[in-house]
């Protein structure tokens, strides 16, 4: 993730009024949302793919190496980056729409 996407999410907690929070749970709600948005870029990417790349990702797969995956991924929309950041924000406004509407 780029050092704008870490800001972002690190100023998400701030923005649900949760700086009070001991630094192991805020830690816990980063790494949950980190990982929510991985999977998001993930997705995103794989939706991008052509059907024959999709088959030889299937087969990076099984090779169980996230280096290979990442590389392959990364060489197939080198704008990793730029799509982590969009879903960040993304992210970040519909967690904050949902918080307004719980009243938090």
């Amino acid at each position: 993730m780029s050092q704008q996407s870490d800001i972002s999410q690190e100023n998400i907690i701030v923005e649900l009024g949760l700086q009070d929070l001991d630094e192991e749970r805020k830690n816990e709600l980063l790494i949950k949302m980190s990982d929510l948005i991985q999977r998001r870029v993930l997705l995103r990417i794989i939706r991008s793919l052509s059907a024959a790349d999709k088959e030889e990702l299937k087969i990076i797969l099984k090779q169980k190496s996230p280096s290979a995956v990442y590389h392959f991924l990364i060489s197939k929309n080198p704008d990793i980056e730029k799509i982590t950041d969009e879903e960040v924000i993304k992210f970040k406004e519909e967690i904050l729409r949902y918080a307004e509407n719980l009243n938090l």
